[in-house]
């Protein structure tokens, strides 16, 4: 392997970025709802991981909450 090829893999694994995980971001997001956050991140994690109403009613979302961020789902 060369130097150029081996520096760049030796610099993509020294920066670490953040692991998001399905659970994680559907609680996230119900703290959100919770806390009357609703910004642009909380938007781009429900499109982006494809959240859908079932998956926050089975995480703890109550039937108010849901109905706050309904038009965000569809």
């Amino acid at each position: 392997m060369g130097k150029c090829k081996k520096r760049i893999l030796n610099k993509n694994t020294d920066n670490s970025s953040t692991v998001l995980k399905r659970h994680n971001v559907i609680s996230n997001i119900i703290n959100n709802i919770r806390n009357n956050k609703l910004n642009d991140e909380t938007k781009k994690l429900i499109s982006l991981f494809g959240i859908t109403i079932e998956e926050l009613t089975e995480a703890g979302a109550s039937f108010e909450e849901i109905k706050a961020v309904k038009h965000l789902i569809f």
